[in-house]
């Protein structure tokens, strides 16, 4: 069996799994006869490979525009980079044959970051400075051509990095701050939630209406944006309810987690109780932290959340195991 048919059996049977068609036991004996061994790796090995190539072009177009002291024939070179791995890219990605699909998704990736790139490089010829809403806009900007591109060619990978690139536009970031610590902040956590809100609609509305009709081309793209918002709306609500915020907040975190449990239950859809029952734990352990951290030494603090966390699972499970009896 070629490995892109492979590939094609175990994302479809994955996708069963997640909108509740299948369950967990035919999931453990479908998935075995198609799971390629050793592809994480060989992939890994792929994109390692790739990505030198693509940050040794970088560092020559580098080394040019440097010599040349322009910051639009930097922009001009990247450009035609980009647009020729875009070119090149497309072509191998929608190839009847398939013979390399992974290197057509590399070079359309890349192609995104030199678009990405170019905008950055256009801004500063032009005089201006990367500072204010510049970024933000560049972001949405590339993030359309990713989401053309996916539409276009029937992709959904430029269509993920396009969500990305919508989010973090919209005011996502996050940063490594040192000394092992990292930092996530959302600009306006409203506005983020709002946007979310709407992007899982758009992919309800996606999966259930156009892809069984005039997008059916375009299997899985409602997924992503439903998954997307699911992600975004509960970060949102999340750090609504961090550092002493109102109660109404953590009040309406908590509804949101049990309402996407109960939506996820009456619509069969794992992903909906995925989240539900994630965030609702983090929302849980959240609310011990801030009130029994400072009260409780550090061990004692652990052992009672673990003590706590084995609880809820063994319920959870024998209530499962309850249920899936005859």
């Amino acid at each position: 069996m070629r490995p892109t048919t492979r590939d094609l059996l175990t994302r479809e049977i994955t996708d069963w799994h997640q909108q509740g068609l299948i369950d967990r036991s035919l999931l453990d004996i479908l998935l075995p006869r198609y799971e390629t061994r050793g592809r994480f790796l060989a992939a890994l090995l792929k994109w390692l490979g790739l990505f030198a190539i693509f940050q040794l072009g970088l560092a020559v177009l580098t080394f040019i525009a440097m010599m040349a002291q322009s910051a639009l024939l930097a922009a001009l070179l990247l450009g035609g980079i980009g647009v020729g791995l875009w070119w090149f890219g497309a072509r191998l990605a929608t190839d009847p044959k398939q013979l390399h699909p992974f290197t057509g998704a590399v070079l359309i990736t890349a192609s995104l970051a030199a678009a990405f790139g170019t905008f950055m490089l256009l801004h500063v010829a032009l005089g201006g400075e990367p500072e204010g809403q510049t970024i933000p806009t560049i972001l949405l900007l590339t993030g359309v051509l990713a989401a053309l591109t996916a539409y276009r060619y029937r992709l959904r990978w430029p269509l993920l990095l396009a969500l990305l690139l919508f989010f973090h536009g919209l005011g996502a970031w996050h940063a490594y701050g040192g000394h092992g610590a990292y930092f996530a902040h959302i600009q306006d956590e409203r506005l983020m939630a709002l946007a979310a809100l709407a992007t899982i609609g758009l992919g309800l509305w996606h999966e259930r209406r156009l892809e069984p009709g005039p997008l059916r081309r375009c299997a899985g793209f409602g997924g992503l944006y439903l998954i997307f918002g699911l992600l975004y709306l509960n970060l949102s609500l999340w750090f609504l309810t961090l550092f002493g915020k109102p109660l109404d907040w953590m009040l309406t975190f908590t509804a949101a987690a049990i309402a996407q449990i109960v939506v996820g239950a009456r619509l069969h859809d794992a992903r909906f109780t995925g989240f539900g029952i994630v965030f609702l734990a983090i929302d849980l352990y959240t609310r011990f932290f801030e009130h029994f951290w400072d009260r409780l030494s550090a061990g004692t603090f652990f052992l009672v959340a673990g003590a706590m966390a084995m609880a809820f699972g063994y319920g959870f499970e024998r209530q499962a195991h309850m249920e899936r009896r005859p």
